[in-house]
């Protein structure tokens, strides 16, 4: 889903009047521009909108809308709105459509389509919401193996595909993949030939079960505009389109910005009492981990009292931990999101992170143990602070990588819930750490 810059219109100040009557530019308007647009809009203007774009686009505008702000338009719309932008959309675009919806509603939307559509969008909707399967493309020109190469370019002249540039997919009568021709192929053979006897079979496919960031990877890796998508059966389900992939990628990048804050894919005009239950629960967490990390410091509140410059220094030893961890945990699930990490190199990755986390450790440790003796002319608590911060930088090294793949493996987004791990992780290592080793040492 190629996102644009917002058209200059104020659609605000347009929808303000009572009778609204949109400029004629808007009829040159992608529904990619659209779906923009009502994002950038409140649901109430959203309503008052919705009525004046073209019908045709409707389901392609919906399909282009990112997740939340869709689901929040499709919550106001009648059954009878809803049912227009079905039947104005492509199977793929009801399968993203219908994925916001009740479920009582989605069968009652199934059956306003023809037995076609019907057929490939419950196949779709059969697969988890992660699984390419669900998003693969089934408006896909085929041609049957046993059919004549003079049949075969008959068929393709009374279509609207005689542009058409890519491979033809080639299936057998229970529509299991046998190969690819191109139009060429089909040009230059026999007219009496048939069409299995020039189909080649590419080992380039995607498994249907495979999740999205892998089907984007591999046809990113093969260097072809589409690849198909089959059962482990070999049976074809449809194809998957480097547009696809670019959308994915697009969509999950996003996706880690936003998580970054805890917002996820949150409607901009989402109602305030969601909203704010959205972000609630994250707010909880943040504050029982802050609660975790004040109950270590509260453990050793007798040496704080003694050694007031403890106080004054403990947060160097968390921020420097805090640093290096995040740096790790980036690096790491960015390996994950593009297939790059996996179990077979993660020790590898694992052995290189803390090397680097020690060296960096030993060098900025003796420069802080430095800066701590000409500070408070004190040996000891500058050995106390540099220990304290090569265990906490190894430690949030070693964590960098472990949080986001165990949470990878769990089915647990690692850009939305590492960096709150990791953050308890290097405060409650860092500050026990440090305060134990000064307790031992001041209050012996």
């Amino acid at each position: 889903m190629e996102h644009q810059t917002i058209p200059s219109l104020d659609f605000v100040s347009i929808l303000a009047d009572d009778l609204v009557v949109l400029p004629a530019e808007t009829e040159s308007y992608t529904p990619n521009k659209w779906a923009l647009i009502l994002e950038g809009l409140t649901n109430a203007q959203r309503l008052k909108l919705w009525p004046l774009i073209d019908q045709s686009l409707e389901g392609a505008i919906l399909y282009e809308m990112r997740d939340d702000a869709r689901q929040q338009l499709l919550s106001v719309l009648t059954s009878e709105e809803l049912e227009d932008a079905v039947k104005s959309s492509s199977d793929n675009e009801v399968v993203e459509i219908l994925t916001a919806l009740p479920q009582k509603l989605v069968a009652k939307l199934i059956n306003k389509l023809s037995p076609q559509s019907q057929s490939n969008v419950e196949s779709s909707l059969s697969y988890d919401e992660e699984q390419v399967g669900r998003y693969a493309n089934s408006d896909v020109y085929t041609v049957k193996h046993n059919t004549s190469i003079e049949d075969a370019l008959d068929e393709i002249r009374q279509s609207d595909l005689t542009d058409y540039s890519g491979n033809y997919i080639v299936l057998d009568d229970e529509s299991h993949y046998v190969g690819e021709v191109s139009i060429n192929d089909l040009l230059n053979a026999e007219g009496v030939t048939l069409v299995q006897a020039i189909a080649e079979k590419s080992d380039d496919n995607i498994l249907d079960t495979l999740s999205l960031m892998e089907a984007s990877n591999l046809i990113k890796n093969s260097n072809r505009p589409t690849l198909p998508i089959l059962t482990d059966a070999g049976k074809f389900v449809g194809e998957f389109s480097m547009g696809d992939a670019l959308s994915i990628f697009q969509h999950h990048y996003e996706a880690q910005v936003a998580h970054m804050g805890q917002v996820s894919d949150e409607d901009l005009f989402a109602p305030i009492f969601t909203s704010a239950r959205r972000r609630a629960l994250w707010l909880g967490i943040n504050l029982i981990t802050a609660f975790l990390a004040s109950a270590v410091i509260g453990i050793f509140d007798k040496v704080l009292i003694e050694v007031v410059a403890l106080a004054v220094l403990m947060p160097i030893v968390a921020s420097m931990g805090g640093i290096t961890g995040s740096q790790t945990l980036t690096l790491t699930i960015r390996g994950l999101a593009t297939g790059q990490l996996n179990t077979a190199n993660y020790r590898a990755l694992r052995d290189k992170e803390l090397s680097v986390a020690a060296v960096n450790a030993v060098v900025w440790a003796v420069i802080v143990a430095a800066m701590t003796i000409f500070w408070f002319d004190n040996y000891l608590l500058s050995v106390i602070l540099s220990v304290a911060m090569v265990v906490n930088m190894l430690v949030a090294a070693l964590s960098g990588i472990i949080i986001p793949m165990v949470l990878d493996k769990n089915g647990i987004d690692p850009a939305l819930a590492g960096s709150v791990i990791l953050t308890t992780v290097t405060d409650v290592v860092g500050f026990f750490v440090f305060l134990g080793s000064a307790t031992i040492i001041f209050m012996s």
